[in-house]
C-alpha cells in the first residue's frame, strides 16, 4: 500500500480516509469527523431501535441479548456524562 491509498470512505460526503486521519466506523460504513455521529446521536438511535418491536430492530445484529443493548445505552449515559452530549467518537485510521 502506497501513503496516498485510501483506507475509507466518508459514507456521507465520499471524502477519503488516509492511514492517521480520524474517523468513526459504523458496521462497515465509515464517516469522516465532520460527518460523524455524536454520542447524543448514538443513544438516540439505539433507544430508538431498541424500543421497535418490530423485525426492523437491528439491536439483535449487534448485541447477544436485550440486556447487553440496554447495558450499551447505560454506558452511552454514561459517556454523555463524562465528555458531553455533542462529542464525536473518533478512531485513527
Amino acid at each position: 500500500m502506497t501513503d496516498r491509498e485510501h483506507l475509507y470512505i466518508c459514507e456521507e460526503c465520499g471524502q477519503r480516509i488516509y492511514p492517521g486521519d480520524k474517523f468513526q466506523p459504523a458496521g462497515e460504513c465509515a464517516f469522516c469527523p465532520e460527518h460523524a455521529a455524536t454520542l447524543a446521536d448514538i443513544l438516540d438511535f439505539w433507544e430508538r431501535d431498541i424500543a421497535d418491536e418490530t423485525d426492523m430492530a437491528c439491536w439483535s445484529e449487534w448485541f447477544g441479548n436485550i440486556e447487553d443493548a440496554r447495558a450499551h445505552v447505560e454506558n452511552l449515559c454514561a459517556r454523555i456524562a463524562n465528555a458531553g452530549a455533542e462529542f464525536k467518537p473518533l478512531e485513527e485510521a
